[in-house]
């Protein structure tokens, strides 16, 4: 009686194994596919960041070139401005050279005890 006992035993172990076995493909198989349908995820994401993120460089670059440009012709309009002020009407700007250049003066020569 035994000797039955431990092969049913025996059996029973042996049909435990391959259940496991068949369980453990089975779970290897779902994770692989939730596994891989993450990795897509994941890269399909990285690459849409990575486009986005290439894109707004160029139109902050596009922009800062814009805003040079914008700024270098507003400095000329400027400059061309009080040229041609300084040329029509040139003593007030000798005026206000003067005083700054004598405020400068009184500034930097002071006597500092």
């Amino acid at each position: 009686m035994e000797h039955t006992s431990s092969e049913k035993i025996s059996e029973a172990l042996k049909l435990l194994e391959e259940a496991a076995v068949q369980k453990k493909d089975e779970l290897k198989s779902v994770m692989s596919d939730k596994y891989s349908h993450l990795k897509n995820v994941i890269v399909e994401t990285e690459t849409n960041l990575a486009q986005t993120l290439s894109s707004a460089k160029k139109h902050a670059v596009e922009a800062a070139l814009r805003a040079k440009e914008a700024g270098v012709e507003k400095a000329k309009e400027i400059a061309l401005d009080v040229d041609e002020s300084a040329h029509r009407n040139p003593w007030p700007y000798i005026a206000g050279t003067a005083v700054v250049g004598l405020l400068l003066g009184y500034i930097l020569g002071r006597n500092r005890k």
